[in-house]
């Protein structure tokens, strides 16, 4: 192992052009901790919000180093590790700093890959298809043969929440923005999708529930779109907000309204109410991805010298799926 490392580094919140490459030292393990090579890192949302200072939730210093949802292999163990882990395939989802060749993790937080998932779907695999379960079934209490609305259709927790409520035997109606949205939505099975840049897209999804509404709206995205979930609900429905990617949440919904519309409004954060590793719900989604009944979408994959373009497409809303960055790769060690 050498004792530096490239890293994507900025040193203050701010735009995605102040994300530079870096040769930095490589870190040392401590008590309890995990030494990864890095091999991939899912692009996801948070990065670029904690990039930009738009998040306190999660530890971050400055200057930082983003990379939240990666795999790779230990390396070396500080004190209190077992050293068996090492030369082992892990998913580190729960802090950052994948953007770089070497990453340190709390060890107990690892989740060892499954052997039949590449190290390329292990990075993007668990995050979005836990929230869209969870969202779908615990928050949404979703019964089979329902009807679900899916905000964000192209994006891979959108996408993912087509798939969980299709399998489930649910019939999924998907909004995105554009053509090109569209056609890759549709792909992963959903039964209708929109364009929600035409005016006209409440009463198609409407129209497609036969006026009835929708039991289960999935909403990711907020902005102006998230206004129309209290009206697009059929009866019992409910409405799930799981984050505001437009930049808004929907003005407050008024007691009165819930009760004659007879629908109820749900938020959910996933890390308090994440099933844990070896639960059923855990190796359901294993299975499924491993088999391929569910397919992870991975829309591209990127060098990790160019994140920083990536970082703003993503903030374009350009990026459909999930985009990769390559760190290590598949030669990581394993």
């Amino acid at each position: 192992m050498t004792a530096t490392m490239r890293a994507m580094v900025i040193d203050a919140p701010g735009p995605a052009a102040g994300l530079m490459r870096r040769d930095v030292p490589v870190p040392t393990p401590g008590e309890g901790q995990a030494l990864l090579k890095v091999a991939y890192v899912g692009m996801n949302p948070l990065d670029a919000m904690a990039r930009a200072g738009k998040i306190d939730f999660l530890p971050i210093a400055w200057p930082f180093i983003p990379g939240l949802e990666k795999t790779g292999v230990v390396v070396a163990v500080g004190p209190g590790v077992d050293p068996n882990i090492v030369g082992q395939r892990v998913i580190a989802r729960l802090g950052f700093g994948g953007y770089a060749d070497y990453a340190l993790s709390s060890a107990k937080l690892l989740l060892q890959l499954d052997p039949r998932i590449d190290l390329k779907t292990g990075c993007v695999y668990r995050g979005c298809s836990f929230t869209a379960w969870h969202g779908l079934h615990k928050a949404g209490r979703l019964q089979k043969g329902e009807t679900v609305l899916v905000h964000s259709a192209a994006g891979a927790i959108g996408i993912m929440a087509v798939q969980i409520a299709k399998d489930f035997g649910c019939t999924v109606i998907g909004l995105c923005g554009g053509a090109t949205k569209v056609a890759y939505a549709k792909s992963f099975g959903a039964d209708h999708v929109f364009d929600y840049l035409d005016s006209g897209w409440a009463e198609k999804v409407k129209a497609a529930t036969n006026n009835r509404g929708c039991d289960v709206i999935l909403d990711g995205n907020g902005g102006p779109n998230a206004e129309k979930n209290v009206d697009l609900s059929a009866k019992l429905g409910r409405i799930v907000y799981i984050g505001a990617t437009a930049g808004s949440y929907p003005a407050p919904v008024a007691v009165p309204t819930l009760i004659f519309k007879n629908i109820s409004i749900a938020g959910m954060n996933l890390a308090p109410i994440e099933d844990p590793p070896g639960s059923a719900t855990d190796r359901a989604i294993i299975e499924a991805v491993a088999t391929g009944r569910w397919r992870v979408p991975i829309s591209e994959v990127v060098e990790l010298d160019q994140v920083a373009a990536l970082h703003t497409r993503l903030e374009t809303r350009q990026v459909m799926g999930r985009a990769v960055v390559k760190v290590g790769g598949d030669l990581a060690g394993a």
